[in-house]
C-alpha cells in the first residue's frame, strides 16, 4: 500500500490524467505622461518622510476615571520625543491624532535643540486631519547629525473604561490617539512612562515599576486638589510606538517569581476564585519552551498579563504587558476543554511575540504576515508543550489549513505581501489582519519547516533573531539558507502571488501538474501574479513505508497499477480508517468538498467521504452547553420562545447587558442560524458593524435575494465607503455568487444522494 501526502497548502490531489494548462501572459502597457499637477505638500502623504528618527519619550499621563462636566472620560498629558535630523529639513512631521494639543507661546509644540546647537524657530503649525499629522513648518533648517527636542501638552478621550477600568491598545495606528509620536513600526524608540492615577488603583505599562525595585513607598500627592498615586516605570527596550501599553485598574494578580517576575492580573473576585491560576502556571513553561525553542533569552524583567473585562480585540501582545479579553487569559475549572484549550493557545500566541513581532519588527505594516502568520504556527507548539496530551499540533490543520484555504481559493484574496505603496492609509493597515496574514502565514511557515526539517527552521530563526534583534525587517531578510532550490526562490510564489495550487498526479504516466486552484473556476483573476499563479510545491509522499521528497514534476516512483496507489481511498475510510493518518483524514474530507465546489470531482464522491465519520474518534470538541438556561427559556424544551434572538440582538448596543469585546459573537452565532441570518444582517446594516461582523453573517449566503441585499448595501454606501471592511464585503458578495451557482448546479444531486443514502 502506498500513501501519498501533499503539502499542506495543497488543497488536494485528484487521480486523473490532466495535460498542463497554457501560461496566459498579459501585456501590460505603461505610458509615463509629463504631469500638470503642482507638487503635493509632504503633509499629504500618509508615510514620514525620512528626515528624523526618534531616540526616546519622556511621557505622563493622566487618565480621568470619572467623567467630566461634559460626560467625557479624558485624559492629560505632556509628552516629550528627542529625535535625530538625519537630512536638512524645515518641517517636522509627527502622527497626533484626536488630541487636543495645548498651544504654547502661541504654537501647538516647542522645540529646542540638545547640545551646543540652537534649534531654529516656529514660523507655523497646524493639525491635518486627513493623514493625522502635526505639522510644524519651521523658520530655519534643522541639521543632520544633530538631536532636537519637541514637547507637547494636550487633552484626548479615552475610549475603553470600564468601572475602575482604563487601558490603551495602540495597534496598529492607535499611539498617535494618546501622546504625538513618530507612530511607523519602524520609528523604534525607548519610552519613559510616568502615569498619574487615582489612589487605590494600580498602574501598569510595558516597564517594572520603578518604585517596587527600590522598595519604597508610593508616591502619593494631590494635584487640582485630587490625591492622586504617581508611579514611573523602568524605561522600555528600543521598540515600535504600537507596542506601548498602559493600564490603571482596580485589579489584583496572582504571582510566580522564578527567573522572571510573572503576573496574572484580573478583577479581584476571579483571582479570588482562581480564574487566573491556568494562565499563571503554563505562563512560565511557555516562556522556557519558547527561549529554548528560539536560543534566545526572555528579553524582559517581568511578564506581565491582564484580562480586560471589556476589551474589543483578543489579545494584545504589548512588549511585557500583554492585555487579554477576559474570557481568553482567565480559565474555570468548570469551563469546557475549548476555553482551556483556546486559554493556552492564545497565551501562548501572545508570548510568541516577545521574541518574533517585538524583538524584532516587521518593517512595514505590508508585511503583517511576518507576525502575525508565525505567532499562530508556534503557539500549537508552546501549547503542545504544556500540554503534551491533547495533540493539540495537528489543530493548525482544522483551524488554519481549512480555515485560509476558503478565503485563499476566491478571486478576491490578496498575496501574504503586498507592496508598500499599497498599504498607506490606515483603514488599510487595518484590512491586513485577516485570514491570509494569520492563517496563511501560519500554514506556509508549517510547510517550511516541514520540507526545511524542523531543526534547520529553528537554526534560522535564531540566526533571524540574533542578527535582527532591536530591529525591523521584511520578508527578503529571512532569505539566506540554500536548497536545490533556493528558500526565496521557492517562498516568493507562497507569498508574493495569492492563491495555491491544485496538484494532479497521473498514476500512469507518473507525471505531476499543477493549476491555481479557485473555488469558483469560471470566476476571473484581475490581480496579476509575478509567477503566473504557478508554485514551486515541496511534495512527500510514502511507498512501501520509505517517505520520499523532491521539487521535480515527473516522478517515475509515483507510476503504480492496481491498489500500490491508496486510489481507492474511500474503501479504505470505511474499511479502515485508521490505515490513513489523521491529518491527512481531514485533508480527505476538507479537499474533496473544495473540488466539488470546483467542478474537479462529482459532488457525491465529497459526499461519500463522510459515510465513514460514524466510527471516527479522532479530536471530538466536548463543550459545556447552557442546558439548564435554555431549559428554563423554553419552559422545558416544550417551546421555542418569541423574540429572543431580536432580543439579544439589541443587548449587543447595550454594554450593560452583553458586554463589547462579545457582541460580535452573539451576532455571529445568532446569523449561523439559517432562519435568523436575515435578522441579524438587517440589524448589522441598520447600526453600521459591517467590517467586524460581515465574514461572520453572510458565509452561507447562498440566494439571489441575499445577494441584492449585499450589493445594495454596497450601493447604499458607496460614498462614505467601508474602511477596513472593504475586503470583506467583495470577498462576501464574490462567495455568495459562487454559493448561488453551486447550488443551483448540485441542490438536485445532492439531494437525490442524501434520499438514496437514508433508504
Amino acid at each position: 500500500m502506498v500513501r501519498i501526502h501533499f503539502s499542506a497548502m495543497c488543497v488536494g490531489c485528484t487521480f486523473l490524467g490532466m495535460a498542463s494548462l497554457p501560461t496566459i501572459v498579459g501585456l501590460w502597457t505603461v505610458q509615463l505622461l509629463p504631469s500638470t499637477e503642482a507638487p503635493a505638500e509632504p503633509w499629504n502623504e500618509y508615510r514620514l518622510p525620512d528626515t528624523l528618527v526618534p531616540d526616546y519619550y519622556n511621557i505622563m499621563l493622566w487618565p480621568q476615571l470619572q467623567p467630566n462636566v461634559h460626560g467625557l472620560f479624558v485624559f492629560t498629558g505632556n509628552s516629550s520625543v528627542v529625535f535625530k535630523c538625519l537630512r536638512e529639513t524645515a518641517l517636522i512631521l509627527i502622527h497626533s491624532n484626536k488630541l487636543n494639543l495645548t498651544s504654547i507661546d502661541g504654537y501647538l509644540a516647542k522645540l529646542s535643540a540638545l547640545g551646543t546647537s540652537v534649534a531654529p524657530s516656529i514660523h507655523k503649525t497646524l493639525m491635518q486631519e486627513m493623514t493625522q499629522y502635526l505639522v510644524i513648518q519651521l523658520k530655519g533648517k534643522l541639521k543632520a547629525g544633530e538631536f532636537y527636542e519637541l514637547y507637547t501638552e494636550f487633552v484626548g478621550e479615552l475610549a475603553d473604561v470600564a468601572g475602575i477600568v482604563a487601558t490603551s491598545q495602540m495597534h496598529s495606528t492607535h499611539a498617535r490617539k494618546t501622546f504625538p509620536c513618530f507612530d511607523e513600526p519602524a520609528m523604534r524608540a525607548v519610552f519613559y512612562i510616568t502615569l498619574i492615577h487615582n489612589r487605590g488603583t494600580v498602574a501598569l505599562s510595558n516597564g517594572m515599576e520603578i518604585t517596587c525595585f527600590l522598595h519604597s513607598e508610593k508616591v502619593d500627592t494631590v494635584l487640582d486638589g485630587q490625591p492622586v498615586t504617581v508611579t514611573t516605570f523602568e524605561p522600555t527596550k528600543n521598540m515600535s510606538s504600537y507596542l506601548l501599553a498602559l493600564v490603571v485598574s482596580d485589579y489584583t494578580n496572582v504571582t510566580s517569581a522564578n527567573d522572571t517576575l510573572i503576573r496574572i492580573w484580573a478583577r479581584k473576585k476571579a483571582i479570588e476564585d482562581g480564574h487566573g491560576d491556568y494562565a499563571l502556571n503554563i505562563t512560565g513553561p511557555i516562556l522556557k519552551f519558547f527561549e529554548k525553542y528560539y536560543s534566545v533569552p526572555y528579553p524582559l524583567s517581568k511578564s506581565d498579563q491582564i484580562a480586560l473585562p471589556d476589551f474589543y480585540f483578543g489579545a494584545m501582545e504589548n512588549w511585557g504587558l500583554v492585555t487579554y479579553k477576559e474570557t481568553n487569559l482567565l480559565y474555570q475549572v468548570i469551563s469546557s476543554n475549548a476555553n482551556k484549550e483556546r486559554t493556552a493557545t492564545i497565551i501562548a500566541h501572545e508570548l510568541a511575540h516577545m521574541w518574533f513581532g517585538n524583538l524584532v519588527t516587521l518593517k512595514w505594516w505590508n508585511e503583517v504576515w511576518l507576525n502575525e502568520g508565525f505567532a499562530p504556527y508556534v503557539s500549537y507548539l508552546g501549547a503542545d508543550f504544556v500540554e503534551p496530551s491533547w495533540n493539540v499540533k495537528d489543530l493548525i490543520i482544522l483551524k488554519d489549513v481549512h480555515r485560509v484555504s476558503a478565503v485563499d481559493a476566491l478571486a478576491s484574496s490578496h498575496p501574504l505581501s503586498s507592496k508598500e505603496e499599497d498599504i498607506i492609509k490606515p483603514e488599510q493597515i487595518t484590512e491586513q489582519f485577516d485570514t491570509v496574514s494569520y492563517s496563511k502565514g501560519a500554514s506556509v511557515l508549517r510547510m517550511l519547516s516541514d520540507f526545511l526539517t524542523e531543526p534547520v527552521f529553528v537554526q534560522g530563526l535564531n540566526t533571524y533573531l540574533t542578527m535582527f534583534a532591536n530591529k525591523n525587517t521584511t520578508v527578503d531578510d529571512k532569505s539566506g539558507t540554500v536548497l536545490p532550490l533556493s528558500v526565496k526562490e521557492i517562498m516568493d510564489r507562497w507569498v508574493l502571488q495569492m492563491g495555491f495550487p491544485v496538484v494532479t498526479v497521473n498514476t500512469t504516466t507518473g507525471h505531476v501538474s499543477q493549476m491555481h486552484f479557485l473555488l469558483d473556476p469560471e470566476s476571473s483573476i484581475q490581480r496579476p501574479s509575478p509567477f503566473n499563479y504557478e508554485w514551486i510545491v515541496p511534495i512527500n509522499w510514502m511507498k512501501v513505508n520509505m517517505i520520499v521528497f523532491s521539487y521535480t514534476a515527473f516522478h517515475s516512483d509515483m507510476k503504480a497499477t492496481g491498489n500500490d496507489w491508496v486510489l481507492r481511498l474511500l474503501n479504505q475510510l470505511t474499511e479502515n480508517h485508521e490505515v490513513i493518518p489523521v491529518i491527512n483524514r481531514a485533508q480527505i474530507v476538507d479537499d474533496a468538498f473544495k473540488l466539488a465546489r470546483a467542478k474537479i470531482i462529482p459532488v457525491t464522491l465529497a459526499l461519500r467521504t463522510t459515510k465513514y465519520l460514524s466510527e471516527e474518534r479522532e479530536y471530538i470538541k466536548h463543550v459545556t452547553p447552557l442546558f439548564y438556561y435554555f431549559k428554563i427559556i423554553t419552559e422545558d424544551w416544550s417551546h421555542v420562545p418569541t423574540g429572543h434572538t431580536d432580543q439579544y440582538l439589541g443587548y449587543t448596543l447595550d454594554a450593560a447587558m452583553i458586554r463589547k469585546q462579545d457582541a460580535t459573537s452573539v451576532i455571529v452565532y445568532i446569523a449561523s442560524n439559517p432562519d435568523d441570518q436575515t435578522l441579524a444582517w438587517n440589524f448589522v446594516r441598520r447600526t453600521g458593524r459591517i467590517a467586524s461582523l460581515i465574514r461572520g453573517i453572510t458565509k452561507t449566503f447562498s440566494t439571489e435575494s441575499e445577494l441584492e441585499k449585499l450589493l445594495q448595501f454596497k450601493s447604499d454606501n458607496s460614498e462614505t465607503g467601508f474602511g477596513s471592511g472593504t475586503a470583506a464585503l467583495e470577498q462576501a458578495i464574490e462567495k455568495t455568487k459562487a454559493n448561488i451557482k453551486w447550488v443551483a448546479e448540485n441542490q438536485r444531486e445532492v439531494t437525490e444522494w442524501l434520499v438514496a443514502e437514508s433508504a
